[in-house]
């Protein structure tokens, strides 16, 4: 899963989280600087849960906070950049950085 809000994440972060997969119990997740982020890899395993615990604007996040245990964290941060663009102050600040 990967958002379209954080347009500096890009194929080469999804391609390190997909790395890490290793069966469907895999659970991975970008990481920037130890912090959970984005792309998420849910393995075949946490599919149901995840769309019952999915809800509005919500997401995975609680599927992923009660399964922090499971959770792989692959660092990205060296190859892509977690913002999102909420606002178009956010907008005008990629524009000018020249993302």
């Amino acid at each position: 899963v990967s958002l379209v809000d954080q347009p500096g994440i890009g194929p080469e972060a999804v391609a390190r989280v997909r790395a890490a997969y290793r069966s469907p119990a895999t659970l991975a997740a970008g990481a920037y600087g130890g912090v959970r982020g984005h792309p998420v890899l849910f393995g075949a395993e946490h599919w149901r849960g995840v769309r019952e615990s999915a809800h509005g604007d919500v997401g995975a996040r609680a599927y992923l906070r009660a399964h922090t245990a499971r959770l792989t964290l692959v660092e990205c941060a060296d190859i892509a950049d977690p913002g999102d663009i909420d606002t178009p102050e956010d907008l005008t600040r990629l524009r000018e950085s020249g993302g």
